[in-house]
């Protein structure tokens, strides 16, 4: 922390000397329609390097040599204005931006000029508008988030309807997912078939593939920066969306003109009506619903500062038959102030309350019970930013995570259940880290961000931990002994630096060399021992057991650009990177992670080593056609070595990670025929990902003495149902336990597998298309339609392999491939605007 600070005042000490005749340009941008400022807006300079970008209260400020000055405007979605100024002192100009349809800058990824693309020293950064998601081909009528960015290079998904998403090589839990700042551990809908975002409020969105400032932190792959809309503050709007699937509202407008704005953003499922209509009785009494709520309203003070309050909710519950239902649910409250101290100075904070909760309830008669984890977070991060002119500027400032993970007691849910209270430990953790960033432009042609995180983490009780006995690896047999922590005891803490250093060099105007390497730590982590991630999966603390994840990457990249007035505008980028992995959660063979107090005996510290190349070709503007193809060939291993406490895994032998898909090509396309009909289009080529199968079995017969001990000591399985008993913190714990196949006359099967992952699924191949007509212009409102069909070759991708016996008896089993989109889905959505 000292050093942190010393650094800081240096750099602010340096940064004072700069030119004395240079004068403050300051300003507003907003919307000319809604008076909604416009974050992100580039304020561009002819003939120099400056650049101003407006913050998110619209406001910008760069200070410059005096003299006259011909400058453009330009947002996404906009059309850019130009103007001429004078400056001979200080000068404060407002501008107002007019919406345009006529170019097809909706598709457009990144917000800013070509230039600033090319100058700018991070690489592996994407951004995309809400227009962008909105002209994507939809499934069942909904705009996705998450499948929007799986269009983009390095991001994929295991499979269709599969939860989460992976960034170069990177696990689900890796990735920061932020919502207006606040972090989110589950943003799926339906078991992950549609995204917890309701698109119709987002505003725009950053992804951070590579390289990713000191203020981000937590997790250990990629950050998600999701951003929402800002009520009007002028005047109110309504928008309503009917899918098949689902419908939305969004409301907005001024609680007092000029002053407050409120944005109420609401969305919520049809799916029960749908699945009364099916043959199946039991599909027809089961039950998917999900709906999530956003609400945000922002004040005013003045043109300097802004206070906002925002409130998210989420819900989603599945029931198969009677017999078992899953819930999922977030609630998060956030408080954020910006303020513009003055030209140089400003700052942002944020606190936030967030309660993830999720689980099971069992309905059966006589087998009721429920299980409900849940995961709190209250945090508070203060950034204070620092430009002293436009060839500088630092941010500094800290976060504080506080933590409560309550891991779901296991308990019965009726007064006839049979079924045993089972308590799980508590665990609480802080985490404290300081951050400073600099970003410098050494001269005309190289530019630079330097910064540095530290962390420091700590687990504290009330809690009870178990020791095992040194050199033998952790297991039921080597525990030595029970340590209980009172509350506020410190049972385990770490710490570490994050070094962060990207730079770019520019080869010309629309060419520019970029590198950059940094280092992100994380303590808390998903444990998941399916192929799939499910949103019933566990979240853990790091201990004395399970350490933090840390992650190195290094990335290198050429970045071009090529304007053309008649054809529109063109980008080409080719990037490689490299990612070591250090004490990343992996498994044992059969790992028993519900309900496991001791899940340290089934969990592995591993290493990892991911790397790839991306190559993308981008038309990033036209008057018809825009879009973009890319290829992604990437890597990923893990190795989990047998040491003194572990047992390791595959031998101790590396291996591919369950996301390693080698070959991944993309292509997007959006064309408009006409101003008010456009053609979308997206094509998906990936490698399959890797899997296990048996390749053989062994047969162990009654007169055998293996296969004696087996069934004695209940290895092998009998029929009927057995007991079992679990000691913990001193109370037995005793559960049925179905055994309910019975050995062959000529002998019990046992299966022999491959090395881990060491075979593939087949390769992935779909194509989406989308018409969006969009009404003719009125006065008073807009209309929309977007017909889509997702899917449309109706190939079944599979999404898994599985092998059962077909005739009932153990020693014939089959292989099966499970699809779960296997035909063209089209869907129909009409949206209003008013």
């Amino acid at each position: 922390m000292r050093t942190s600070l010393i650094l800081f005042f240096v750099f602010i000490f340096f940064a004072n000397h700069a030119q004395k005749n240079n004068f403050t340009f300051s300003g507003k941008v907003k919307d000319v329609q809604t008076g909604a400022a416009l974050e992100g807006t580039t304020i561009l300079f002819s003939g120099y390097n400056f650049v101003a970008f407006a913050d998110s209260l619209g406001d910008f400020s760069i200070q410059i040599p005096a003299r006259t000055y011909q400058i453009t405007v330009r947002r996404l979605g906009y059309k850019f204005k130009t103007a001429k100024i004078i400056l001979n002192g200080p000068v404060n100009v407002d501008f107002a931006l007019e919406p345009t349809e006529k170019l097809l800058e909706e598709v457009v990824i990144s917000s800013e000029k070509s230039e600033t693309q090319i100058r700018r020293p991070l690489s592996g950064v994407e951004r995309m508008s809400s227009k962008t998601l909105k002209k994507m081909p939809t499934l069942l009528g909904e705009v996705d988030v998450v499948r929007s960015i799986l269009a983009l290079p390095g991001v994929s998904t295991i499979g269709e309807g599969a939860s989460g998403f992976n960034v170069r090589g990177g696990n689900v839990d890796q990735n920061l997912v932020l919502l207006d700042g606040v972090p989110l551990y589950n943003t799926s809908h339906l078991f992950g078939f549609f995204t917890a975002f309701n698109s119709q409020v987002v505003s725009d969105l950053s992804l951070y593939k590579g390289g990713i400032s000191s203020n981000y932190g937590g997790r250990s792959s990629s950050v998600l920066d999701v951003r929402l809309k800002e009520g009007s503050l002028d005047k109110w709007n309504f928008q309503t969306g009917i899918g098949p699937l689902s419908s939305n509202i969004v409301l907005d407008g001024p609680l007092i003109k000029n002053k407050t704005s409120i944005l109420l953003g609401a969305r919520a499922s049809l799916s029960d009506f749908y699945l009364s209509y099916f043959p199946n009785p039991v599909i027809a009494k089961s039950r998917a619903n999900f709906f999530d709520l956003n609400l945000k309203i922002s004040h005013h003070f003045n043109t300097k500062n802004k206070l906002s309050v925002s409130y998210y909710q989420t819900g989603d519950a599945f029931k198969f038959g009677t017999d078992t239902s899953y819930f999922w649910n977030t609630r998060a409250v956030s408080l954020q102030f910006n303020s513009l101290l003055n030209s140089k100075w400003s700052n942002n904070l944020l606190t936030f309350h967030n309660n993830y909760s999720y689980g099971i309830e069992g309905k059966k008669s006589g087998l009721e019970f429920i299980w409900n984890p849940n995961l709190i977070q209250n945090s508070i991060k203060d950034e204070i930013s620092f430009e002293p002119d436009e060839k500088k500027s630092f941010v500094g400032g800290f976060e504080l995570n506080l933590y409560k993970n309550k891991q779901g007691d296991f308990l019965p849910n009726s007064g006839n259940s049979i079924i045993q209270a089972f308590y799980m430990p508590v665990e609480n953790a802080k985490e404290l880290s300081l951050f400073l960033n600099g970003t410098f432009q050494v001269n005309s042609k190289i530019s630079m961000q330097a910064g540095i995180r530290y962390a420091m983490y700590g687990l504290y009780g009330e809690a009870v931990k178990l020791k095992y006995k040194e050199g033998f690896p952790r297991s039921a047999s080597s525990v030595l002994d029970t340590l209980k922590f009172e509350a506020g005891d410190l049972i385990k803490s770490y710490s570490g630096l994050e070094p962060r250093l990207s730079f770019v060099y520019q080869l010309g105007k629309l060419q520019s060399f970029k590198m950059g390497y940094h280092r992100m730590q994380q303590f808390v982590h998903l444990l998941s021992n399916t192929m799939a991630i499910s949103p019933v999966d566990i979240w853990k603390f790091s201990d004395q057991y399970v350490k933090p994840q840390v992650v190195d990457q290094v990335s290198a990249g050429w970045f071009s650009n090529y304007e053309l007035e008649e054809k529109g505008s063109f980008e080409t980028s080719l990037e490689f990177y490299y990612k070591k992995y250090n004490q990343v959660v992996d498994y044992v063979d059969a790992a028993n992670l519900y309900l496991n107090p001791t899940v340290e005996t089934d969990l592995l510290n591993a290493t990892g080593r991911s790397y790839g190349a991306e190559l993308m070709l981008k038309k990033s503007r036209g008057l018809r056609t825009t879009g973009w193809v890319s290829y992604t060939y990437s890597r990923s291993f893990r190795q989990a070595l047998p040491t003194s406490d572990q047992i390791g895994a595959n031998f101790g032998q590396e291996f591919p990670a369950n996301f390693d898909m080698p070959h991944s090509l993309k292509i997007v396309l959006n064309h408009r025929l006409s101003n008010r009909f456009s053609f979308q289009a997206n094509f998906n080529y990936s490698s399959g990902r890797p899997i296990t199968y048996p390749n053989g079995r062994y047969k162990l017969y009654a007169f055998s003495e293996i296969y004696d001990y087996g069934y004695n000591q209940g290895l092998f399985p009998r029929s009927g149902l057995g007991t079992r008993s679990y000691v913990y913190n001193g109370q037995t714990f005793t559960f049925l336990e179905p055994n309910t196949i019975a050995p062959l006359l000529d002998g019990y099967s046992s299966p022999s597998f491959t090395l881990r992952n060491q075979e593939r699924i087949p390769y992935l191949m779909r194509l989406d298309v989308g018409i969006t007509i969009d009404a003719k212009r009125n006065a008073n409102y807009e209309q929309s339609w977007n017909f889509s069909i997702y899917n449309l070759l109706s190939r079944a991708n599979v999404y898994s392999v599985f092998f059962r016996s077909s005739t009932g008896k153990i020693n014939q089993a089959k292989a099966y491939e499970l699809s779960v989109l296997a035909a063209a889905i089209p869907s129909l959505t009409y949206q209003l605007k008013f």
